[in-house]
């Protein structure tokens, strides 16, 4: 069997050819024009000296002439291989495709239920603190209470009783105050699983002209800050310097046949 017929599928401990073997049988027309258009301009530049210059027409004419071959050499890869890897991307995206189609309908299910359940569970944690900010309003009140009965006993020790009283309701109605902050966030057990509340920051833009980056700019990467230079460039060339970046005209030779 040649190697272009062998599988290109295989699984673990297989002994079938590689990828790499199979485009190299498929493709060696392609590998013999590279390595003969390589070794044509090998040949051209070492006969140009070192270190290798140009002195005449004819030399600039071959090397011209190379360089086309290889552009056109280059496109013509380019094209092989997106013939080639068609299939491949065509099969993958069919395969994401199929997945994700059939992943939607879990997907849609989780999400209405998990709105429908939230809604149920925030309602049942809303009186949870309703119920514990009730409780230590009460134990507030009575704190205040002993507090007021002390301040009006005339008994020495009728008095302290209930000032200890008093501190220790006041001290249980902080206790309780702190719990009802806290009331209704924690995960709620279920027999069919744990409910609980996340919370993330998000954001909309309302008006991006009033966005100020300077405040953001310690989230920009390099990259980011490169391509919105390059931008400006391109649209503006030197007519509109910016601080910090130099703006010069790069300027290569081209071949075009």
């Amino acid at each position: 069997m040649e190697v272009s017929d062998a599988p290109s599928i295989a699984g673990p401990g297989h002994n079938l050819a590689s990828v790499t073997d199979i485009l190299k049988d498929r493709f060696v027309g392609l590998i013999d024009e590279v390595e003969a258009l390589a070794n044509q301009a090998n040949a051209a530049r070492d006969a140009l000296g070192t270190p290798p210059t140009v002195t005449t027409d004819e030399q600039r004419d071959q090397l011209t002439k190379l360089g086309l071959d290889a552009h056109k050499l280059g496109k013509r890869l380019d094209e092989t291989k997106l013939a080639t890897t068609k299939p491949l991307r065509d099969e993958v995206t069919e395969t994401n495709g199929f997945f994700q189609t059939l992943a939607t309908r879990p997907d849609k299910i989780k999400t209405a239920f998990q709105q429908l359940v939230g809604t149920y569970d925030e309602a049942k944690r809303a009186a949870e603190r309703r119920k514990a900010a009730e409780v230590a309003e009460q134990a507030r009140q009575e704190a205040q209470r002993k507090l007021e009965e002390a301040a009006a006993s005339n008994h020495g020790v009728m008095s302290d009783v209930v000032l200890k009283e008093a501190s220790d309701a006041e001290h249980r109605a902080a206790v309780l105050e702190n719990a009802a902050l806290s009331a209704g966030s924690g995960p709620t057990r279920t027999e069919g699983g744990t409910i609980s509340r996340v919370t993330k920051w998000d954001f909309r833009i309302v008006e991006a002209a009033k966005i100020d980056l300077n405040k953001l700019r310690a989230h920009f990467s390099i990259a980011d800050i490169e391509k919105a230079i390059r931008a400006h460039v391109r649209a503006n060339r030197d007519t509109a310097p910016l601080a910090g970046v130099e703006i010069f005209p790069d300027t290569k030779t081209q071949f075009r046949g």
